[in-house]
């Protein structure tokens, strides 16, 4: 610098603090150039150069003397902006925590920080002035330093250079430290300890010599001679372009001026060097393919790039900002690619293993430089589609004036604008194809609307390419329509290839050219308008949602033709309601996923014809998780063929945590717009934010949506603000779809996917969790009836996935308890018993945690879970626990309480199935009891409690009782508050059960058929109070001996109840047709039905439960009855088996299970075994059956054991029963046959003297008699109905 300023301090005379007061041109004299200064001295000069801020020039122009009107005019019109520049220092540079420690690695450090429009400073920024910050942190050493320096501009500027001027020391820095806290304490890494260690801000807005501010980075706008305001871009074609681009020098961003340049050199010098280094790597050995092909391109590239730099002047301002990015994405690739060949670089020095392992980098590292060789290659094609490169025009643009002629743009015929190369590997859509075009017969505008992903902008390019071939004369437009700059170059590349009149004339407006040109040609032409999918852009005006540099006056569907014969405009979008809006008549076409034949299809040959053969089932899996959706199942198979694994692995990867990065990965697709997202989730990320910008409510309604099934949605079930509303923009954007009706709806599986993955990253998905906890939980309803299931029904699939998720707070943990009671309690209503013992279970663990311990939610959950228990019930153990929860249930409830009279009822209950006589009365007493206390003596849950009762009575032989209950409730029925059908069910179900126990079964069957007509009236045919009087009116038939009809009656019952919840019905159905073949010795048939009722009963309950282990006894009954002894051995064994634990050894039934299989063993001639098993029942009576000891004789008798015979006939001598005659026959035979012929006239003598005559005193051998069939008389918790609960 001193070498440099050295001639000047010698030579020159400098006055440094000298204010100029201004520049005069005089005529005459040796020098004409006057300069004056604020010191009152005047100097001339032959020449004068002045350079100055522009603001100071706009408020000093007097001061320069006889300037050229356009130079006026010009400085007049040209705005300028006010940059000014804030730095802080920091004690540590906490935003980059996370960044990598070595300090040759920067690539992953934050260097530049954007605040678009915060709205989280209110206080400090209600105008939500937008910010920018750049990390000093991101230098290399020894530049590094842990400072962060904002940018501001404009109105921004000035507020803060007008707050501070006064303040000075503490009082500045504090002004500074509260206006940008906000901004800085949300990077990574903040807290309090990291308070600023100093501030230093510029004032250029302050200083009246800058021009208040004319140093900028930022342009304002200009001023035409007619006082309209021309935005900033287009200054520059002004016809003094001259003057106005050597003032744009010294004012203008420099990215647009010296920075552009600037970036020029840097990417040549970059891409010299990459090629250098592809060379070399070259000339060392194999490399892949993809490394050629970069070192065949990128010279071109970089000749393409400088010869833009010669050219930049012509370009319209649209396409200078598209060439600004990309020539900065093409540096981005370019230097990507020389910190990648730092990897794989070899040297001929370097040792055959360095080498090695280098080259096996360059082959891992393949995939990504094959996408940056894509890349490279679209920058190109895009540069030639800005018409950047050079064109077949000799004369720059920039040459031409409006007033010379023009080549007639009419000889212009058939052009073909789309950007895009055809697929020819385009599946399916035949439909929608067929549909656009008999669409346009009587429209001119066709939209066509879907999801991200569908596929539709596929469609537009195939229907293209087919209306081409179908008229060569016509011209084929496509216009970008997803931004407003985008927009207008489509419009600038029709106007200038159709050379459309004053196209090139820099006051004309493009758009009203190309519109008014589209609205009056009689050329046949198809406009395609692509991803039109911001409503803001098409009516701005209408649907602005925050501040916008657009005029909301310029919207763009105002250039969209309509009308014309020969015209046909398609617009493909996201947003149905711009569909809707600009299609004007008629529907959009909604674009729906593939078939799966069309998915397969395209899946397959995305993976290309080389390759293993895959499974039919494997594909399907991912296809059905994907939903078919076209985008998906591309990225699909280019991330398996890509990566090598197999189709498994990536659908597993979809279910678990790698979801987001599978499907964040970026297709490469040359068809695709370079603005357009080449995943899934990145594509619903645009509308998401979309959403969020212009409707926050739809957006937290999607987050609510994704946490619930994604199917069957209840319009009821979404209690959030303005649902209406934000439905409809959810339906707009096809993120969710309505079902009939529209009171239901639908989320795509993978957006559903994507929403949970975007609230995990916001660390939000808990608290909307919770909401849908909480909404569900308030439309369940509390008590259920038959009025209440179809509300339970719609909620069952979104209880099953909310029940599923991890609560943290109290609050929500009990809603879930809550929840997961009401839930099992309509469980056991469908019969789904395990799935209600699990979430029974899971709310009982919750209130034992969260409750007191005599809190009544606790005891409600302890009954559920005692009564769940007892339903599933498949061992002795397995009651006593049953029985040990509803006894605690019992003793915490308050008294009367619902939940103290249910733990009774089923208390009563479980002990009746355990033959405890007592209990199970003492039960039954107390609950009917606890329900008069509750309601009174009269209402309908005491009189539903008391036939319960009178039922349990008759059941176990108190008939007189039970019937005696009964007549009671007649006599209450007139009183009852229940509702007088209600009343009508109580007395015809108490006149059918007494008649039913007092042997009258055709009395019994008028009743049930009474109570059928009647409940069928009140509910439906398919309720279950309506089955179970079916099933009981057909066994009161069968009783009368008319088997067939009550066959068939079942039969009728089984074919109408397929759709219910209730198997039982299904096995009662079974059970009863099976009575009815065992009462007509249809053994064959029985033995069918049994073995289906078995089976049913072992799906449902499992081997080891008391109802499966009454079907085996039952079918083991029927091979009995069927002669085949060996299949009943074997299940009477397995009977006794679990009866002896289940039910106890003494229990009737197990008696009876085991005198059944001592009779098998006999007529199998086994009366050894037979002898056993007899001789361990009645060791087990404490009062002996007769009937059992004459089987014994039968078994001993074969055996010719006389001793024994003779011991046990005397025993039975001894009691005074029925058999007591067949024993004395016995006990002679026994005698006679071990030659003891004087005590066998003693005995026969015996027969005599209590009047027994002497011929009927047979000798013969006892016949082997059956234990009386066990009753199939219904009862119980499974089929008998709860009036009260219905």
């Amino acid at each position: 610098m001193a070498r440099v300023a050295a001639a000047p301090l010698e030579k020159a005379n400098i006055q440094l603090e000298t204010i100029m007061v201004s520049v005069e041109a005089r005529t005459g004299g040796p020098r004409p150039v006057s300069v004056a200064t604020s010191d009152g001295k005047e100097q001339c000069f032959d020449e004068v150069v002045v350079t100055t801020p522009l603001g100071w020039l706009k408020q000093h122009q007097d001061s320069i003397h006889q300037l050229h009107p356009r130079v006026a005019s010009a400085i007049n019109s040209i705005s300028f902006g006010r940059l000014e520049k804030v730095l802080i220092e920091f004690p540590v540079a906490f935003w980059e925590s996370d960044a990598p420690d070595s300090e040759n690695d920067s690539s992953d450090r934050i260097s530049f920080m954007h605040w678009l429009s915060p709205s989280y400073a209110s206080q400090t920024n209600p105008q939500r002035w937008r910010l920018e910050c750049v990390s000093f942190h991101a230098f290399e050493e020894p530049y590094r330093r842990n400072i962060l320096l904002f940018y501001t501009s404009g109105d921004c500027s000035t507020h803060i250079t007008t707050s501070i001027r006064e303040l000075q020391g503490d009082a500045r820095d504090q002004w500074l430290r509260a206006f940008f806290e906000p901004y800085y304490s949300r990077l990574p890494g903040y807290t309090k300890t990291c308070a600023p260690l100093r501030f230093l801000a510029t004032e250029w807005c302050n200083d009246d010599f800058a021009g208040n501010g004319s140093y900028s980075n930022f342009q304002g706008s200009i001023a035409t001679e007619e006082g309209d305001r021309v935005p900033q871009e287009s200054f520059c074609t002004l016809k003094f372009r001259y003057l106005a681009r050597r003032l744009m020098l010294e004012t203008m961003d420099p990215v647009c001026a010296v920075g552009f340049a600037s970036a020029v050199i840097t990417f040549v010098h970059v891409g010299t060097k990459v090629v250098k280094r592809l060379k070399e790597l070259s000339e060392a050995g194999d490399v892949p393919e993809v490394f050629r092909d970069i070192r065949t391109r990128l010279p071109l590239l970089t000749s393409v790039v400088v010869h833009t730099q010669h050219k930049i002047d012509s370009l319209s301002p649209e396409a200078r900002e598209a060439l600004e990015e990309v020539v900065r994405q093409c540096f981005e690739q370019v230097s990507q690619l020389d910190e990648l060949l730092k990897k794989v670089a070899v040297s001929v020095h370097d040792s055959s293993f360095k080498k090695s392992i280098r080259a096996a980098i360059s082959l891992i590292e393949e995939g990504r430089v094959q996408r940056i060789a894509t890349a490279l290659r679209d920058n190109v094609q895009l540069l030639t589609f800005l018409d950047v490169t050079p064109t077949e025009k000799e004369r720059p643009t920039a040459e031409r004036w409006a007033s010379e002629p023009l080549p007639s743009y009419a000889s212009v015929a058939g052009l073909f604008l789309v950007p895009f190369i055809r697929d020819e590997q385009f599946v399916g859509r035949q439909d929608v194809l067929r549909l656009i075009a008999s669409s346009f017969e009587a429209q001119s505008r066709v939209a066509i609307s879907g999801i991200g992903g569908i596929g539709k902008s596929q469609i537009a390019i195939e229907y293209c390419y087919r209306y081409k071939e179908s008229r060569p004369d016509a011209h084929v437009l496509w216009v970008y329509g997803g931004n407003i700059a985008r927009f207008y170059q489509g419009y600038k590349r029709i106007a200038q290839r159709l050379e459309i009149p004053g196209w090139d004339d820099p006051e004309e407006s493009i758009l009203d050219l190309v519109f008014s040109w589209l609205s009056s040609t009689t050329n046949p032409y198809l406009l395609v308008i692509d991803n039109a999918d911001n409503i803001e852009h098409w009516w701005p005006g209408k649907y602005q949602s925050g501040p916008s540099l657009d005029d909301p006056t310029r919207n763009l569907s105002k250039y969209l033709p309509d009308g014309l014969e020969n015209s046909k405009l398609l617009i493909t979008t996201r947003d149905t309601r711009v569909a809707g809006r600009l299609v004007k008549k008629g529907k959009p076409i909604a674009v729906q996923p593939m078939s799966t034949e069309e998915a397969k299809t395209l899946f397959l040959s995305k993976l290309g014809e080389e390759g293993p053969e895959f499974d039919e089932l494997e594909i399907q899996g991912l296809l059905d998780e994907l939903d078919n959706l076209p985008l998906a199942v591309s990225q699909a198979a280019a991330f398996i063929v890509e990566n090598g694994i197999s189709i498994k692995e990536y659908t597993d990867a979809l279910q678990g945590e790698d979801a987001e990065e599978f499907l964040n990965e970026e297709l490469d697709d040359s068809r695709r717009d370079e603005e357009s997202v080449n995943c899934v989730f990145r594509t619903w990320k645009l509308s998401y934010d979309q959403i969020k910008q212009q409707k926050p409510r739809a957006a937290e309604l999607l987050c609510l949506i994704a946490m619930l099934d994604r199917q069957s949605i209840p319009r009821s079930l979404l209690k959030v603000p303005e649902v209406t509303t934000s439905l409809n923009v959810l339906l707009s954007f096809n993120l969710v779809s309505a079902r009939a009706g529209a009171q239901s709806y639908q989320i795509h599986r993978l957006v559903q996917r994507f929403v949970q993955l975007s609230l995990q990253r916001e660390n939000d998905t808990q608290r909307w969790q919770e909401t849908a906890l909480a909404c569900v939980s308030k439309d369940y309803p509390m008590e259920i009836g038959v009025a209440e299931w179809p509300i339970c029904d719609a909620l069952a699939p979104h209880v099953h996935v909310i029940t599923g998720y991890n609560y943290k707070t109290m609050e929500a943990r009990l809603d879930l308890a809550h929840l997961l009671c009401w839930a099992a309690d309509f469980d056991i209503e469908r019969g789904m018993y395990i799935q209600a013992l699990r979430r029974a279970s899971e709310s009982l663990k919750i209130f034992r945690e969260l409750v007191p311990e005599r809190d009544q939610r606790l005891a409600a959950a302890t009954w559920l879970c005692g009564r769940l228990r007892y339903y599933q019930a498949q061992s002795s153990s397995d009651m006593d626990a049953a029985a040990e929860l509803l006894q605690q249930a019992l003793n915490v409830s308050e008294y009367p309480s619902l939940n103290f009279a249910e733990s009774a009822f089923e208390l009563a209950h479980l002990n009746y199935d355990r033959c405890n006589e007592k209990a199970c009365l003492e039960m039954g007493k107390a609950s009917f009891e606890c329900w008069t206390d509750k309601e009174g003596p009269n209402s309908s849950r005491t009189l539903d409690n008391m036939q319960d009762y009178a039922l349990e009575l008759a059941m176990l032989g108190h008939e007189e009782d039970g019937i005696a209950i009964w007549q009671e409730i007649l006599e209450r029925c007139p009183a009852s508050n229940a509702s007088e059908k209600t009343k009508t069910v109580y007395t015809y179900r108490s006149m059918a059960s007494i008649a039913e126990f007092e042997g009258d079964a055709a009395m019994a069957e008028i009743f049930y058929a009474k109570l059928i007509t009647l409940c069928e009236a009140m509910y439906n045919s398919d309720h279950i109070h309506v089955f179970d009087y079916r099933l009981s009116h057909a066994e009161q038939i069968m009783r009368q001996g008319r088997l067939k009809e009550a066959a068939q009656l079942s039969g009728a019952i089984l074919a109408s109840c397929k759709n219910t919840f209730e198997w039982q019905i299904t096995a009662s159905c079974w059970q009863t047709i099976a009575e009815c073949c065992r009462l007509g010795k249809s053994y064959s048939d029985e033995q069918a039905y049994r073995l289906k009722t078995l089976e049913l009963h072992e799906k449902r309950l499992g081997r080891n439960h008391k109802a499966t282990v009454d079907a085996q006894d039952a079918l083991a009954e029927c091979y009995q009855n069927n002669s085949r002894y060996s299949e009943a051995k074997d299940l009477y064994q397995s009977v006794i088996s679990w009866r002896n634990v289940g039910l106890g050894r003494a229990h009737p039934d197990t008696l009876r299970a085991i005198e059944c299989l001592g009779v098998c063993h006999a007529h199998q001639g086994q009366d050894a075994e037979a002898e056993l098993a007899f001789m361990d029942a009645i060791g087990r009576q404490s009062n002996v059956d007769a009937r059992l000891l004459d089987n014994l004789y039968h078994s001993l008798w074969n055996q010719g054991k006389w001793e024994t015979l003779e011991s046990w006939s005397r025993q039975a001598c001894e009691v005074d029963n029925s058999y007591r005659l067949n024993a004395r026959c016995s006990l002679i035979t026994a005698l006679e046959q071990q030659g003891k012929r004087e005590e066998a006239l003693e005995v026969r003598a015996g027969f005599l003297t209590i009047g027994v005559p002497d011929e009927n005193v047979r000798e013969e051998k006892p016949v082997l008699r059956y234990p009386p069939v066990r009753g199939d008389r219904r009862f119980g918790r499974m089929i008998h109905p709860r009036t009260w609960s219905a």
